[in-house]
């Protein structure tokens, strides 16, 4: 009889102390994933470029008053194109509208022109809506401190290049060797979030490329 109570009081006292540990562990803070202690060197190479550049347009005097000048003009570019994107599509809306409603008793071939028409017009707006979105793209870029450097070779942009074309992504030297790779109509996306003019908006400043120095 002993020996029974002897056992269940060692069996509570387990009992007890597993359901202790485990409160303890769900009380416990999640543990974070280690973070990656080292860079490829391919990653500290592109580090290092892109701090010599930064520094190069840093010590440019004109440096910030060319930025504002830059951001200005890229609202003005904005604020232009909008009105005449939101033209188009009501019209190419109210048309497209109209043709339904006639095109029973319409002739085969101006049934045909107007869709030539309209496929002009999509093929318009699809090209304004890409301009827009690298307008947009170059405001962010202002805003992280990496406008007017070019996303492929991390070299500074020559300022009458971004004065012509203020939200380029890429040296003359580049953007031909792109093209000559890709085809004259392919535009340069960063693929990788770490790169500079990575397409993604929404990205905060963390999910930059760290320039702390010590990463190098």
């Amino acid at each position: 009889m002993a020996t029974t109570k002897k056992t269940t009081s060692k069996e509570t006292k387990a009992t007890d102390k597993k359901k202790t540990t485990a409160r303890k562990e769900a009380a416990a803070p999640a543990k974070k994933a280690p973070a990656r202690e080292t860079l490829t060197a391919e990653e500290k190479a592109r580090v290092k470029k892109l701090k010599e550049t930064l520094a190069l347009l840093k010590a440019d005097p004109e440096w910030p008053k060319f930025l504002q000048e830059q951001k200005q003009a890229l609202l003005n570019l904005r604020d232009e194109m909008l009105p005449n994107m939101q033209n188009v599509t009501r019209d190419h809306l109210r048309s497209g509208a109209s043709n339904v409603s006639s095109s029973s008793g319409q002739h085969i071939g101006d049934a045909g022109s107007e869709a030539e028409v309209r496929d002009l017009t999509i093929r318009l707006l699809d090209k304004d809506r890409e301009q827009l979105f690298e307008i947009d793209a170059a405001l962010e870029r202002i805003r992280r401190g990496t406008y007017g450097i070019c996303e492929i070779s991390l070299d500074p942009i020559p300022k009458k290049r971004l004065q012509v074309r203020p939200f380029c992504r890429l040296t003359v030297k580049c953007q031909e060797e792109y093209e000559k790779k890709y085809g004259s109509y392919a535009n340069y996306r960063a693929k990788k979030q770490d790169h500079v003019g990575y397409a993604d908006l929404q990205n905060d400043m963390e999910n930059a490329i760290s320039l702390d120095d010590s990463e190098e």
